[in-house]
């Protein structure tokens, strides 16, 4: 058994059934197999992996000009080694460097959107679409990077991705033995109190840490009963990831609630979506489930930690995000106090929330 490859999270689910499937769009679907032992952990309802899709396509991103970095940080050192490891790999290859770089430039995509889509495929090389495209969190894509698959293993072959991935495994291993799944547990409990609602999903949790990538960026994506939280440096702290799940809450309760109350909250979108932290939510109900989900986010953590210097810092990082663009954060925040003396549930008081919001002024 020791020389076996482990096949590890092979669930039949309700949600995919257990025999193979071909989509509409030709893609054979079927569960994704993690095949390495020490680069996946697995709790109750929680998982840690150490994944090499991500891996790839984050390295391909950094070698075909995704330079970005924030302001005052410098990249991870796991990142200048992979960038390096892979410079030196394809300095024979000009011209295949040169056609990525095109790929990537004219595609116009943000990285969340190849995170996303990568996560639908194989979880080793060779990597294929095992997901239907409707799995997608950007269904759009499906189209966009049709052909990224075939990309993806040719530069995982061409940048010896093997190699280099064997190099730097031992770093994603230590990481991913940091998370504390215990702790998972008892955060996801106190969220479900506190919303006072029943937990209909019953997904696998899976933190996906990321060293390759700016820092403070996080996607959530959901396929088959998986939810993974793909995570950057200064992005988390080796617990839950409490922003991204909420995600999967909130989005729904706010698309359902917004409408009735566009008028008054789309003053807010307009006024902040210029600002530096709405960049990437330009459309009026993913801004208002983004500054609702960071309201929550924080709040809970501050009850959570029940400690005044907590709770100073995190209350001042709700003004600044507000201050950034992010303009319903605060005013969400602070309507949360008053859902907490409520005898409603999260869900029954997201109307009343939109309704008490103050009229947006100068």
């Amino acid at each position: 058994m020791r020389r076996l490859k482990y096949v590890i999270g092979v669930f039949c689910l309700a949600i995919t059934g257990c025999s193979l499937l071909k989509s509409s769009s030709g893609i054979k679907v079927e569960p994704v197999q993690f095949f390495y032992a020490d680069e996946y952990r697995q709790g109750q309802g929680f998982a840690v992996l150490a994944d090499r899709r991500i891996f790839a396509v984050m390295a391909f991103l950094n070698a075909t000009g995704y330079d970005e970095e924030v302001q005052g940080q410098q990249m991870h050192p796991v990142r200048v080694r992979v960038r390096k490891m892979v410079e030196d790999n394809l300095k024979d290859k000009p011209e295949k460097l040169a056609a990525w770089r095109q790929y990537y430039k004219t595609r116009g995509l943000a990285t969340f959107h190849y995170q996303d889509f990568v996560l639908s495929l194989s979880a080793d090389y060779p990597f294929r679409r095992i997901r239907p495209d409707n799995e997608l969190g950007y269904q759009w894509t499906a189209e966009r990077l049709r052909d990224f698959p075939d990309v993806l293993n040719d530069f995982w072959v061409t940048a010896k991705l093997a190699n280099v991935w064997s190099e730097i495994k031992s770093d994603y291993v230590a990481e991913i033995n940091k998370y504390d799944m215990e702790k998972m547990g008892r955060q996801m409990s106190f969220l479900w109190e506190y919303l006072r609602m029943a937990r209909r999903d019953a997904f696998v949790i899976v933190n996906v840490p990321d060293l390759i990538d700016r820092h403070y960026h996080a996607i959530g994506a959901k396929y088959e009963n998986y939810y993974y939280c793909v995570e950057s440096s200064g992005s988390h702290s080796y617990d839950l990831d409490i922003h991204e799940y909420l995600h999967s809450v909130v989005n729904r309760i706010v698309e359902a609630n917004y409408s009735k109350y566009s008028t008054k909250l789309q003053e807010y979108y307009s006024a902040g979506k210029t600002g530096p932290m709405s960049k990437t939510y330009q459309q009026p109900v993913t801004f208002a489930s983004e500054c609702l989900v960071r309201a929550l986010d924080d709040r809970l953590h501050v009850l959570l930690a029940n400690d005044p210097a907590v709770t100073k810092r995190l209350e001042d990082r709700v003004a600044s995000i507000t201050a950034k663009g992010l303009m319903l954060t605060q005013p969400f925040y602070l309507l949360l106090k008053e859902y907490e003396s409520s005898a409603l549930n999260f869900e029954e008081f997201i109307p009343v929330m939109f309704r008490q919001v103050p009229e947006y002024k100068n």
